[in-house]
């Protein structure tokens, strides 16, 4: 089963592993379409529940939309809509938050990776019993993740993506049927020059780990 695997390619995906970040500020230049179908294909080997799409062929949509497209500034307007929809209605139940906040900015200046990135890309998944899609997706957007680092191509995600998988227009856009699929979304491109991503500090065995 893993014979094509050999111990030297560990150490290789550990590297991968901690290298991934989050690109919000790109480069003008667009990877090829070689290098997107690359990582787009990474995301289709993702993981998927098998019974819940069981007779759906095309349980699994990918749609790349170009920056500077019609398409693009479609995709970047309705988003923006959406946010600040969004936040007015969540500031009326829990007040001007920070969180909230955040979301009132996004509605004012638009989704970050939306417009200001080569491609935009959005994933969907049908939806299905059991209803386990958003974890499919996740599945999906994480292998992509790993293989645009592995390309050295920035990656952020566009969570913003998730609130449009039952708006018409959106659902309209992308040609599918309104509120069948769930959707997220990722950013593409070549990191801007002289971008430095903020430090993390990531849990440690030693202080997450417990052998019971």
């Amino acid at each position: 089963m893993f014979e094509n695997i050999t111990p030297e390619l560990s150490p290789a995906l550990d590297v991968i592993i901690k290298s991934r970040r989050s690109v919000r500020a790109f480069s003008s230049i667009p990877p090829s379409q070689e290098a997107i179908e690359a990582i787009i294909q990474a995301g289709l080997l993702a993981p998927f529940a098998a019974l819940a799409v069981a007779g759906k062929p095309e349980f699994r949509k990918v749609f790349v939309i170009r920056n500077s497209s019609a398409a693009m500034k479609t995709a970047a307007d309705i988003l923006k809509n959406k946010m600040a929809k969004f936040a007015d209605e969540l500031e009326k139940k829990v007040g001007p938050v920070p969180f909230v906040q955040n979301l009132k900015r996004i509605g004012q200046q638009g989704v970050s990776g939306v417009g200001n990135a080569p491609y935009y890309v959005v994933v969907g998944e049908k939806k299905g019993t059991p209803p386990v899609a958003a974890q499919s997706l996740s599945y999906c957007l994480q292998n992509m993740w790993l293989k645009a680092t592995s390309l050295s191509i920035g990656f952020q995600l566009v969570s913003a993506t998730m609130q449009a998988e039952s708006d018409p227009d959106f659902c309209k856009l992308l040609n599918i049927p309104c509120g069948e699929y769930a959707l997220d979304g990722c950013a593409l491109g070549y990191p801007a020059d002289n971008y430095q991503p903020p430090s993390v500090e990531y849990p440690t065995l030693t202080k997450s780990v417990s052998w019971l």
